[in-house]
C-alpha cells in the first residue's frame, strides 16, 4: 500500500539513493506528486521510499541508507524514514525532513530538512536539535526551520537559509519567559510560530 500525497499537502519525508524509471528530466519540468511507501512488513525502518514524480513522467526514487547495527564500541542511529514532505510554489523544489533513531526517546526524530531540486539533492539542513517545523519562501528561494529540544517548554531557534547556496541569513531565537518570539521578530518567523503552534 502507498501513501500517497498531492501538491498542496504535507506528508509523512534523506537518503544515499537514487533512481530514476525513465529519462533524466528537463530543468522546468514540474513535480506533480509525490508519495511515500509503507515500510515493509518486520522492517525496523518507518517508512519505505519516498517517490517523487515528474510532469514529463520522470520518476524519481529516493531510499534510505541500509541500516546498521550497535556494537559495544559504537552506537549507531540509523536513518529510518522520511516525513514532513512540502513542495515549494515553484513546484520544482521539494523538501523533506529525514528521521533519525535517537537514544533519549522510544520512537525517532526528525534530523534534518533535506532539499531537492531538478532531480538532485542541493542541500541537507542540520540543525543540532530535532526539527518542530520548517516551511518555504519566496516560492523556494529560502528555508525555514524551526528547532529545538525533543522534550520540554524551551524555545525553539528559528532560522532562514538561502536554498540555493546552504547560506543561514538568519538567526531569531524567543523569549524563554513567554516562550514565544518577541513582537518585532521578522515576518518569516512568525510565519513559522504560527504554522508550528497550528500543526
Amino acid at each position: 500500500m502507498l501513501l500517497s500525497v498531492y501538491l498542496s499537502g504535507w506528508a509523512s519525508a534523506q537518503s544515499t539513493a537514487t533512481q530514476e524509471k525513465t529519462k533524466g528530466t528537463s530543468q522546468t519540468a514540474e513535480i506533480t506528486r509525490f508519495f511515500i511507501e509503507e515500510s515493509k512488513k518486520d522492517s525496523r525502518y518507518e517508512t519505505g521510499p519516498l517517490h517523487i514524480v515528474y510532469i514529463d513522467g520522470t520518476e524519481v526514487v529516493k531510499t534510505l541508507p541500509p541500516l546498521e547495527t550497535s556494537t559495544d564500541k559504537e552506537t549507531v542511529f540509523n536513518d529510518v524514514g522520511f516525513s514532513y514532505v512540502q513542495l515549494a510554489a515553484d513546484r520544482q523544489t521539494l523538501g523533506w525532513t529525514v528521521d533519525v533513531e535517537n537514544c533519549c526517546t522510544s520512537y525517532p526524530i526528525p534530523l534534518r530538512v533535506v532539499i531537492f531540486r531538478h532531480g538532485k539533492v542541493l542541500h541537507a539542513f542540520a540543525p543540532g536539535q530535532m526539527v518542530w517545523n520548517w516551511m518555504f519562501f519566496l516560492g523556494g528561494k529560502r528555508l525555514a526551520v524551526v528547532s529545538g529540544p525533543s522534550h520540554g517548554p524551551e524555545v525553539g531557534v528559528y532560522r532562514l537559509y538561502d536554498v540555493q547556496t546552504g547560506k543561514l541569513i538568519s538567526e531569531v531565537f524567543g523569549e524563554e519567559d513567554t516562550q514565544s518570539l518577541k513582537s518585532d521578530a521578522p515576518e518569516w518567523a512568525q510565519l513559522l510560530q504560527e504554522r508550528l503552534h497550528n500543526k
